[in-house]
């Protein structure tokens, strides 16, 4: 009787436990998800922080970012490029995703790959997801609350810190 219920207390606990833990396929598909964002950025040099909020969008064919505050830009990512407008000005910029060389929107892009050759994976805490790229250079956090993606962190090129919280729309 006692061997029984062992067994089945082990079984439960492992299902619990796969139940709970945090994968890149998991991280990939939250990553393709709609959401609403609030981004925090902590610029140290100029010692600010600034805040902006919008939308994500995900289709197969595109990725469409709206800034609503505290200017109203879109972002849309199709294909090898970026379209900038500038709601408020009214202008629009085209920008090869090559040139831009950027770590974070290469994984927004493309998702996160275990047999990358440029970078590496760490689950950490079963709540935390690291990709590093080979240089240390960049550094991404993707945060996971009951299995939801819900923050992202990372350091730019200039060396901002940014925090993005997500809400799934």
């Amino acid at each position: 009787m006692i061997a029984k219920f062992f067994v089945s207390f082990i079984f439960l606990f492992s299902v619990f436990i796969d139940a709970s833990s945090i994968s890149t396929s998991l991280l990939n598909s939250q990553l393709k998800k709609n959401y609403s964002f609030f981004e925090r950025s902590l610029s140290e040099s100029e010692m600010r922080i600034d805040t902006s909020s919008g939308k994500i969008f995900f289709t197969n064919e595109e990725i469409l970012i709206l800034v609503l505050s505290p200017f109203e830009e879109n972002y849309r990512i199709f294909g090898d490029t970026i379209e900038i407008h500038d709601v408020f000005l009214d202008q629009t910029q085209v920008i090869s995703i090559e040139k831009l060389d950027n770590f974070f929107l290469s994984l927004l892009i493309d998702g996160v790959d275990e047999d990358a050759d440029n970078y590496s994976i760490n689950v950490i805490n079963d709540s935390i997801i690291q990709v590093i790229d080979n240089t240390r250079s960049n550094i991404i956090s993707f945060s996971f609350l009951k299995n939801q993606l819900n923050l992202i962190r990372y350091k730019d090129s200039l060396g901002v810190e940014h925090g993005i919280e997500l809400t799934p729309l």
